[in-house]
């Protein structure tokens, strides 16, 4: 019996054959290249926005808020302007509201650092040396430990 092996593509030989997915793949870059172009505009300066498909000469673009949309309106004919100066070939440009939220880089949240005083010191170590637990004391010692490397901010 002869062991004929089978040829599997690669995800990569599979999107590169696939028609659909080149497709999607060529329009993912030229929403990359259209918002690089754009990210310096002055309308769309501080606004949340994605780029959306281009059909028939018209480019779609997705803002957070309706007062971004209405501040972009104002600019749509320069920026029209501007990509055809860039070798686009766009002719108009659709503004929408995005109806789920987009991601903004301002939302991000940053972790809040602890700070332990002397007093919070003495009493975690108070209750570390009371846990029983091997798993719960290893945690303690690592959040404190965690904690020893900040410095209080009040501390100089």
């Amino acid at each position: 019996m002869k062991n004929f092996k089978s040829h599997v593509k690669s995800p990569i030989e599979s999107l590169a054959t696939d028609l659909n997915a080149s497709s999607l793949i060529r329009q993912a870059e030229a929403a990359a290249r259209l918002k690089t172009a754009l990210a310096g505009w002055p309308a769309l300066r501080g606004v949340t926005f994605h780029i959306g498909p281009v059909h028939v000469e018209t480019l779609k673009i997705y803002v957070s808020t309706p007062a971004a949309l209405t501040r972009i309106r104002q600019s749509v004919p320069s920026l029209v302007q501007h990509l055809q100066s860039l070798g686009y070939r766009i002719s108009d440009i659709l503004l929408k509201v995005q109806t789920s939220p987009l991601p903004s880089l301002t939302q991000k949240s940053h972790q809040k650092r602890a700070f332990f005083s002397e007093n919070a010191k003495k009493a975690w170590l108070e209750l570390e040396n009371k846990i029983i637990d091997p798993h719960i004391k290893a945690a303690t010692e690592k959040l404190y430990a965690h904690h020893q490397m900040k410095k209080n901010p009040s501390d100089k």
